[in-house]
């Protein structure tokens, strides 16, 4: 008898705040397109506030069925409907997996490791990714309090060693530049953490909605403190710079280290290696339930990731760049929202035809 995985709502909300982390390394603000300071700020805003009326169904869903995930409920009728949502939630993982790694590759390639081969890098960053994977949730729970801590540290660093560089003057507010609704569908697109909650919940056994409220409240803290300290301190700058964060590390640099940039490239990497590993996990966890003798999940799961990444690597963009960001929302929607509700409606009706058949089975035989 095998014991079921668990991790507190805590471990949970730091995996996740770490996952978060990643995007907001490579920050970059709509400022150069036209959007004010003020709208993007707003916009975060609104994102996480939609994301709140997103994540009920999932709440409500945790409640009555804990410690199991949706595509679980899902895959033990063997339907088609059941199989097509684990397709669904296994390409968002695979291609948000992707997606980052080409981010990454991009920003290494143009700021560190100009010669490197990226095919060869990334199939080694997949490789440590898989060992982490296979280690299990636990230890990526485990290993994302010291990475949260650190990079709690990092930012406050550059907070503090930056400060005289901070003009409050920088920060205005605006009258929109453009429309609101662009800025909270890019911002929605960079918060896909909530899908990865949609399967944590079968490890959590209460409090999941600590760990729904801490994750938006966090999320909102985290990337508006980058917001003001990218705007403080660069200014009109900010939309001329392609990394407008590492930017604010090098005027750190100046103060505290020589070389901050090698700082933020070690922290920003644990964050990718945690992400990586944790999506490449669920990843796994997806292609176990439809294919339960299936062998070598995660390794699957990678090489499939990595094929992704190989055509946009010849081009050197992202799918995100391709496809825009909508396709990531409407994701999002489907996952964390339409399946949990139909679910919880189906269930019911199930559930009470088995108590009328079960009753009705009663008295006739007593």
């Amino acid at each position: 008898m095998t014991t079921q995985k668990k991790i507190g709502w805590g471990q949970a909300l730091l995996i996740l705040l770490c996952c978060r982390s990643f995007g907001l390394m490579t920050f970059v603000p709509l400022l150069s397109e036209d959007f004010a300071v003020s709208e993007q700020m707003t916009a975060v805003v609104i994102s996480a506030v939609l994301q709140l009326i997103i994540c009920i169904p999932l709440l409500i869903f945790t409640k009555k069925h804990p410690m199991v995930s949706i595509t679980e409920v899902a895959g033990r009728k063997k339907s088609f409907i059941g199989f097509l949502l684990i397709a669904i939630c296994f390409l968002f993982f695979v291609c948000e997996t992707a997606d980052s790694l080409l981010s990454f590759q991009i920003f290494l390639g143009d700021r560190f490791f100009k010669t490197a081969n990226p095919y060869l890098w990334i199939g080694v960053f997949l490789v440590i990714c898989v060992y982490c994977a296979i280690i299990g949730i636990e230890g990526i729970a485990r290993s994302s309090t010291a990475v949260f801590v650190i990079l709690i540290i990092m930012l406050i660093t550059m907070a503090v060693t930056s400060a005289r560089d901070f003009d409050p003057v920088n920060i205005y507010v605006t009258a929109p530049k453009g429309t609101i609704i662009f800025a909270v569908i890019d911002e929605l697109a960079k918060n896909g953490e909530i899908v990865a909650l949609a399967f944590l919940c079968k490890y959590i056994p209460a409090k999941l909605g600590r760990t729904v409220y801490g994750l938006l409240i966090g999320k909102v803290i985290l990337t508006l403190a980058v917001l003001t300290l990218i705007q403080g301190v660069l200014g009109d700058f900010a939309m001329l710079t392609d990394y407008p964060f590492l930017a604010v590390g090098a005027y750190a640099g100046v103060n505290f280290l020589q070389r901050a940039d090698a700082v933020y490239l070690v922290v920003w990497t644990m964050t990718a290696v945690l992400k990586t590993a944790l999506y490449i996990n669920i990843s796994a966890g997806l292609l176990t339930e439809s294919f339960p003798k299936l062998r070598g999940s995660a390794v699957i799961s990678a090489a499939i990731i990595y094929l992704i990444t190989l055509p946009f690597l010849k081009v050197d963009t992202t799918l995100s760049a391709v496809y825009g960001s909508l396709p990531f929302v409407i994701a999002q929607v489907i996952i964390v929202f339409l399946a949990p509700l139909i679910e919880i409606i189906f269930l019911r009706k199930e559930m009470t035809h088995e108590k009328i058949t079960s009753d009705i089975s009663y008295n006739g035989n007593p």
